[in-house]
């Protein structure tokens, strides 16, 4: 039977399609920490493998029973990237932004019947009110964990880049007390 680390550094692998990968520095102990459900702020370069922390936690969390994650994220396509980088390690992963929403109506239901691991959600459509009532009555209280993904933009462009960035704290008050 694998440990969690010899799982983890598998679904690398899958995930780069690289049989020899490894981990880079802090990357195990950035996944280590989320699993154990430790609050984390990952500060690093573009191409470091971000995007490979959060979806190996969500693989072996999600495997363990746990619920869904949500990665808020403002780029159409780091989305793109992102969901071809998850469905190839196994992840059910769907998005709900500005580009698809002729799809929004499956998501939901992919949501309400917990059929998915990770949502990808801009910004913009996680301050609507609609969709917050919905993930308040049917997924927050069950969160593995939140991402807030290049939130570096906002002080790089100034606060009104993507003013729904700011929108975000009106969720905290929802998660669950262990992710707050």
């Amino acid at each position: 039977m694998m440990n969690t680390q010899e799982k983890a550094l598998e679904l690398l692998r899958i995930g780069t399609g690289n049989p020899e990968a490894e981990f880079r520095a802090d990357q195990w102990e950035a996944i280590n920490l989320i699993l154990n459900r430790k609050r984390l702020l990952l500060v690093e370069a573009t191409g470091w493998g971000k995007s490979y922390v959060y979806f190996i936690a969500t693989r072996i969390l999600r495997d363990a029973g746990k619920g869904l994650v949500i990665l808020i994220s403002p780029l159409l396509s780091l989305m793109r990237n992102q969901l071809e980088a998850a469905h190839r390690m196994g992840i059910c992963a769907a998005t709900i932004n500005s580009s698809n929403t002729e799809e929004w109506e499956e998501v939901y239901k992919q949501l309400a019947s917990n059929r998915l691991d990770i949502l990808l959600v801009s910004p913009e459509r996680l301050s609507n009110e609609q969709f917050l009532k919905f993930l308040r009555q049917n997924i927050l209280a069950e969160l593995s964990f939140l991402i807030v993904d290049e939130a570096h933009c906002i002080s790089d462009w100034g606060h009104d880049f993507r003013p729904d960035y700011q929108r975000i704290k009106r969720i905290i008050n929802f998660l669950p007390a262990d992710i707050k």
